[in-house]
């Protein structure tokens, strides 16, 4: 027979639709992020602009996340902002973001125009790094939250895939006119402005929908909780919170020195993606890698091996993280083996081994998917009790600076010391990662709350303190 504690957790169907949902605003989020670079010529000449400046389309992004994320934080200690609020936020902004992107298309001379698109898409794509852990634990079961987090993640991964290759499919009129270095034609230009306008239209059509649905389904959180870690949370007497509260909480969670180590570092990991994203191209065509293809071409399908090896990287992860609790030894392997390919990238790059760049981006992808999903749940583990949604969230913007301070780097890099340069600052990248996280603590705070067998434990049992005082 049931006992009474066992009726006060419950599951919901309808968490999948919200997931697929999260999914199709990370997918837009993979779109707005990896849609620019491969094709940085074609916006260089549309636009009459420099590499520099075109830069800033994929830069954008990581400015105006900066200067919302404190006081949004601030409105969800203060129970003003729930998870419904920060999705609406997020799908509202991509919807809003991609409008301008695509409004943008129309004339040649609205460049400012794609750049404050992308600032606003810039807050949804920032704002969704909290969603993967935040919409899981308060809506699976302990032993589902790691493939939870990996499916929320795959989204942004299958975006970038198509943002990787379709662009320059739609803007390329022959391979000719760009290896022999030609200026495209008006006629060129205006075909490469339309195709782009309908895919853009596209996305805003995807993300309007996919708000619409949030708008009027979702919830805050589920009316019964699914573990009974969320049941004590929910239960806990709500007291009025001030913003002196907020600040107290906020330096509290900063003085947790794993929380911000494993933050710069998932900042780190999660963002080096950008730098092959803006550079890839370039590189391709400054050591001449590319014959019978034009660079944008080559760039976006080794790019697709990373997105390849990144989705392989999250749905493995998403299962050894559903089993094994041993996050800092699984976090230390998989950044270590991330160093690794990313020395390989740059050693392939320079020896003009294409096999080689194939692989090895690969592998890099791969185990920057599988970090990812560590990392996410690295955090919520270290910072429990703290509510889920607002350790995240503040994760954003240290993850925005880090992106934003990467790509204006790696630019300098680029100019002064070609691709070398820029080869040699994601291995130190890597590197960087890689010793933060030795330094990171290995206790697991967040309550247990189910057996090796995946049934559901007693409320007494939830109530252990930390993982490793039963072993």
């Amino acid at each position: 027979m049931p006992t009474k504690n066992m009726t006060q957790v419950k599951l919901y169907k309808r968490r999948w639709i919200f997931l697929f949902g999260i999914f199709l605003l990370q997918f837009c989020a993979g779109q707005s992020f990896a849609s620019y670079g491969q094709i940085n010529w074609f916006y260089v000449q549309f636009f009459n602009a420099t590499p520099a400046q075109v830069d800033w389309i994929t830069n954008a992004r990581n400015i105006s996340a900066i200067f919302i994320v404190f006081p949004l934080a601030l409105l969800i200690f203060k129970d003003k902002v729930g998870l419904k609020e920060l999705v609406l936020l997020i799908s509202g902004s991509a919807t809003i973001g991609f409008l301008f992107v695509t409004l943008s298309l129309i004339n040649r001379s609205l460049f400012a125009l794609i750049v404050l698109g992308q600032l606003v898409c810039g807050l949804a794509d920032t704002l969704c790094l909290a969603l993967p852990a935040t919409f899981a634990v308060l809506w699976f079961p302990e032993n589902q939250v790691g493939s939870a987090i990996a499916l929320n993640t795959l989204g942004m991964y299958f975006g970038t895939e198509v943002a990787y290759v379709l662009p320059s499919y739609l803007v390329t009129p022959s391979n000719h006119t760009l290896l022999k270095g030609e200026v495209l034609s008006l006629n060129a230009l205006a075909a490469g402005q339309s195709n782009l306008r309908y895919m853009y239209g596209a996305l805003l059509a995807m993300c309007a929908a996919v708000t619409t649905l949030f708008a009027i389904f979702l919830t805050d959180k589920p009316p019964t909780p699914p573990t009974y870690a969320q049941e004590l949370k929910n239960n806990e007497v709500k007291v009025q919170r001030s913003t002196m509260d907020f600040l107290v909480q906020t330096k509290n969670l900063f003085t947790i020195p794993s929380y911000t180590l494993i933050t710069v570092a998932l900042g780190i990991v999660f963002q080096l993606e950008l730098i092959e994203n803006m550079f890839m191209s370039e590189i391709i065509a400054e050591i001449h890698i590319s014959h019978n293809v034009a660079p944008s071409t080559l760039s976006g399908y080794i790019m697709c091996m990373v997105g390849v090896g990144a989705i392989l990287g999250i749905s493995i992860g998403g299962k050894v993280v559903d089993r094994c609790k041993k996050y800092k030894l699984l976090a230390l392997c998989t950044t270590a083996s991330l160093f690794i390919s990313t020395v390989g990238m740059a050693i392939s790059a320079l020896c003009r081994n294409t096999p080689g760049i194939y692989v090895s981006n690969a592998l890099y992808g791969f185990f920057t998917g599988f970090s990812l999903v560590i990392l996410f749940e690295m955090v919520t583990q270290l910072t429990y009790p703290i509510d889920e949604t607002l350790v995240n969230t503040l994760m954003t913007p240290i993850h925005t600076m880090i992106g934003l301070l990467m790509g204006v780097v790696a630019r300098v890099m680029f100019q002064h010391w070609r691709s070398i340069g820029v080869l040699a600052f994601q291995c130190a990248c890597v590197l960087l990662g890689v010793l933060l996280l030795f330094l990171v603590s290995s206790r697991n705070r967040r309550l247990e709350v189910g057996d090796q067998n995946g049934t559901i434990a007693k409320q007494e049992n939830a109530e252990t303190p930390l993982l490793n005082s039963q072993q």
